[in-house]
């Protein structure tokens, strides 16, 4: 390759020093997420907040997909090299003039054209098989290939779906100066704002925004503290650790009482068996204060499995979509204050207070009034 194009780093791919490297520009696997492409796992503003080391990465070597890639690798670069000819081992390249601009290549050939390699799913595998370039993963894959050429100044690239089980597939890309100004665009804003401190726009359908972190707050500037955050914070954290309270009493509540009422159905059942019910019968009876029904329900149509056989999305019918609507959840978690908290909470902030006579009463104590 060119060295007026770019520099090959002498790194070795998958150790720790790769990783640190990573961070020192923006790599190809970060275009398809800034091009907004889909099927991309975090938005720009997660991506940054990682960048910035404000958020952990994730470790892509617990996904299994990732792991039978790597384990299969030499079976697929072999598959590579028949088909397109000796193939450079992996190594990693900067842009000369931007030097921003790096990227991670699977490997090169003789005529300077670089190689992507990718083990999908096999859903995603067949999809490629039967969609082609119209297919999410090539639209998807398609950004980190450009984000390649452009790096290297390569006259093509082979972009190599690779499967142990199906068919692969092979896809030969050219430079799209198109794409080209692109990607460079978002390459490039996406690296001033990480050298500025200004976080990309925060997804207000996909992102959450971690108001414990300080450098979290500052950076992201749709957001601002209220003078009275400590104060607030401090009122919400108590009326978690009330709730928490009331769930682990319900917890223990719901089990005895879940005890009880296996207990109580199994009298039942000995009880209509006594009266004349054969074993397969439905029961069904009523007096002395209770009442006792069963009946066969049909199973429950799984309409997700039917629309996948047809191939049925919700894009093709919108009609049969129902209107969207706010979900909310509260999940509770172990927390200890840090220097780095963007504002400091008092350690009795952290206990529940409830009041005398407030807990749930004991199912065992009133179990006699259900007979």
């Amino acid at each position: 390759m060119s060295d007026s194009i770019c520099e090959i780093v002498d790194i070795e791919q998958g150790t720790p020093e790769w990783h640190k490297w990573r961070r020192t520009g923006v790599t190809a696997t970060c275009s398809p997420i800034l091009m907004g492409a889909p099927g991309a796992m975090k938005t720009p503003y997660q991506l940054y907040l990682q960048y910035a080391g404000l958020l952990a990465s994730e470790d892509l070597s617990a996904i299994k997909q990732v792991d039978a890639g790597n384990k299969l690798e030499a079976l697929a670069r072999s598959y590579c090299e028949n088909e397109l000819g000796q193939i450079a081992s992996p190594f990693c390249v900067r842009h000369a003039k931007y030097p921003f601009m790096i990227a991670s290549l699977d490997g090169q050939l003789d005529d300077r054209s670089v190689l992507e390699i990718k083990n999908l799913s096999e859903k995603k595998h067949l999809a490629i098989l039967e969609q082609g370039s119209a297919s999410p993963e090539f639209k998807y894959y398609f950004w980190q290939v450009q984000h390649q050429l452009f790096v290297t100044g390569a006259p093509q690239a082979y972009l190599v779906f690779w499967s142990a089980k199906d068919q692969p597939k092979i896809f030969l890309i050219k430079p799209n100066q198109t794409a080209f100004n692109r990607l460079f665009a978002a390459c490039k804003e996406f690296w001033e704002r990480l050298e500025e401190k200004v976080a990309p726009a925060f997804d207000k359908q996909q992102d959450i925004l971690l108001i414990s972190d300080a450098e979290i707050l500052a950076q992201t500037s749709e957001f601002t503290a209220p003078d009275d955050l400590s104060a607030r914070i401090a009122d919400i954290r108590r009326q978690v650790a009330n709730v928490r309270a009331k769930e682990v009493e319900f917890e223990a509540v719901k089990a005895q009482l879940s005890d009880l009422e296996e207990t109580l159905k199994a009298s039942i059942q000995g009880l209509a068996i006594g009266l004349g019910f054969n074993s397969n019968d439905p029961i069904r009876i009523d007096g002395f204060g209770f009442r006792y029904l069963e009946s066969k329900v049909k199973g429950r149509t799984n309409w997700k499995m039917i629309a996948e056989r047809l191939n049925a999305t919700a894009e093709q019918y919108p009609d049969c979509v129902t209107q969207e609507s706010l979900r909310s959840t509260l999940s509770v978690y172990e927390y200890d204050a840090s220097p780095e908290d963007s504002v400091y909470v008092p350690p009795e902030a952290f206990k529940p207070i409830v009041a005398e006579g407030d807990a749930l009463p004991d199912v065992a104590d009133t179990a006699l009034l259900l007979f």
